[in-house]
């Protein structure tokens, strides 16, 4: 049988008395931390996708108000006529909505018109300026800006 005075030298020293408890409430301490770091770090990829997401589909509406544009021009039997002189716009087509809540927004202006080597005197390429706009959601913008030749024959 052990006595009680053996029992004694068997226990912890003094100056060791609850070493676990305090281990244990430091490790839970450094696991809650990491936790809530991995948390915050999940949250702002999820935010940051979103908002990525929401500017791709801005760049996509503004890139089918640019091949709008595109086909406006290249549709076109005669070269369009200037409609306002103080910048040589063309043709301006107001907000046009696609699927959910993208739109887009374009404008074309003349630039000039020059002659097509090769192709004789009444051959002429035009040049413009396109510009489109496009929105997703209320944050989402993006534009785009194209210049296109379209060789048209004068006087035809």
């Amino acid at each position: 049988m052990v006595s009680a005075a053996e029992r004694t030298a068997v226990s912890c020293p003094p100056d060791r008395e609850g070493f676990a408890l305090v281990t244990t409430v430091l490790i839970v301490l450094v696991l809650s931390v990491i936790a809530v770091g991995a948390a915050w770090i999940a949250n702002s990829e999820k935010k940051a996708s979103f908002y990525e997401g929401v500017h791709i589909s801005s760049l996509f509406a503004a890139d089918a108000g640019g091949e709008a544009a595109i086909n406006y021009i290249r549709t076109s039997d005669t070269p369009p006529q200037i409609a306002d002189f103080s910048d040589n716009t063309v043709y301006t087509v107001g907000e046009t909505d696609l699927i959910d809540s993208q739109s887009f927004v374009y404008n074309a202006q003349f630039l000039s018109k020059r002659m097509k080597p090769g192709w004789g005197m009444s051959y002429l390429d035009y040049d413009y300026s396109l510009a489109s706009r496009g929105n997703a959601s209320r944050e989402g913008v993006s534009e785009i800006e194209l210049v296109v030749s379209r060789l048209f024959k004068e006087g035809y």
